[in-house]
């Protein structure tokens, strides 16, 4: 494959997987705002708190869970029969997804809408195929450039998502940031079927089956290499779902932002973590071995969430936004880069699906439980992810002493 032909593979994967996490980050000022502020009702004026919380759980969660089940088949499965016959599969469930999400959300139906977001979720597994992917395009000496800037597009997305659907939601409704995602999508399949020529050129024959998600958990803690790392990043993937996903509750309680505003906050962070992730952080990949940046990284991160619990004026909200995202910046694509570099070539596209699966798992599991921590009070969200951050770098820290 030309030089020309790579670059262009590598632009649309990473547009796959910018879309993937547009579609994250489109929700979180939609689901708060339709649960919990009063100028906008999902469910019924006489709902509970509690039941508002529970069901922000459950829509937070669809996505990561079926994206949980599907992730590792599609990243073995794209080791046995190429990367581009996924994408166009999981792009055309991507489409439907989300325009099932608008009409959901239109109809005002929250049972439509989860099933929707599964729907999503089952998309998004392709991330172990982007992953392998990027690693299919990628020579030693430009892997962490290479997942730098795959860490870039997910920042981007997630700077477009928020502030798209807090923006044009408030304006048209929250079902119009959907059916542009789904548009995006679609774009992104054309393109693909034309454009994108097959990346993996040595497929194997494993045998694929399902289960392969559970199966992946007890792998990722039997691989002797990459062990600490999948145990520290699990508690990462927990601690940062669990501040992360819940934040806009507190924001719209503590300071009554509105969707618009919650919106931009997170575009705000986000567009801070894809510049690190682009470009701020390179100085310190070359600098600091991958380890040290990891555990230097989690163990300022961690800590640093239980500042906000003390209330601060509005403005520091935003200068906070500003570390953390730079901060996760740097654990992102250095963690990846590790879990690739730490992998066999012939097997990339399954141990990123085990990766995948822990990711998926957390992001899964921790909406559910958080939304019965937030139930409970509306800062507990917040101190459960900073102390879950703060052992993953407590677990790395002993890894790298021991070694």
């Amino acid at each position: 494959m030309t030089n020309s032909k790579k670059s262009l593979a590598l632009f649309l994967v990473l547009f796959v997987i910018f879309i993937d996490w547009l579609g994250i980050g489109l929700v979180y000022p939609i689901f708060s705002a339709m649960l919990f502020h009063p100028d906008h009702q999902l469910l019924a004026i006489g709902a509970s708190y509690s039941w508002r919380c529970h069901c922000l759980g459950l829509l937070l969660a669809a996505t990561p869970i079926a994206e949980f089940l599907s992730g590792p088949l599609l990243g073995a499965f794209s080791d046995q029969i190429g990367r581009r016959p996924l994408f166009l599969v999981t792009q055309f469930i991507a489409v439907i997804g989300y325009f099932l999400s608008a009409l959901a959300v239109s109809w005002g139906s929250i049972a439509v809408l989860i099933g929707a977001r599964a729907l999503a979720g089952i998309a998004a597994g392709n991330a172990a195929v982007v992953g392998a992917t990027v690693a299919d395009l990628s020579t030693v000496e430009t892997k962490v450039k290479n997942f730098g800037l795959y860490s870039m597009a997910c920042g981007l997305g997630f700077t477009a998502g928020p502030l798209l659907s807090g923006a044009l939601g408030s304006i048209f409704g929250f079902h119009v940031p959907f059916l542009l995602a789904a548009l995006a999508i679609l774009t992104n399949l054309i393109l693909i079927y034309f454009f994108f020529e097959e990346t993996n050129l040595s497929p194997k024959g494993a045998a694929v089956h399902f289960g392969e998600g559970v199966d992946n958990l007890i792998k990722a803690f039997k691989i002797k290499g990459l062990k600490p790392l999948f145990a520290a990043m699990i508690c990462f993937f927990f601690g940062w779902s669990f501040f992360y996903e819940f934040i806009p509750v507190v924001w719209i309680a503590d300071y009554g932002l509105s969707a618009q505003q919650v919106g931009t906050a997170y575009a705000f962070g986000a567009a801070v973590y894809a510049l690190s992730a682009g470009y701020l952080i390179r100085p310190l990949l070359v600098r600091f071995k991958h380890t040290q940046l990891l555990v230097y990284s989690l163990a300022v991160l961690g800590p640093s969430i239980f500042l906000l619990l003390f209330q601060p004026q509005s403005y520091w909200v935003w200068i906070y936004l500003a570390v953390f995202n730079f901060l996760s910046a740097l654990v992102w694509p250095t963690a990846t880069t590790m879990v690739s570099d730490l992998s066999p070539q012939e097997a990339q596209g399954e141990t990123l699906g085990i990766y995948q699966s822990i990711q998926a798992a957390a992001f899964g599991l921790s909406p559910l439980l958080a939304g019965t921590a937030l139930a409970a009070h509306t800062h507990l969200p917040m101190t459960i992810g900073g102390a879950a951050i703060t052992l993953s770098a407590l677990i790395l820290y002993r890894k790298q002493k021991g070694s």
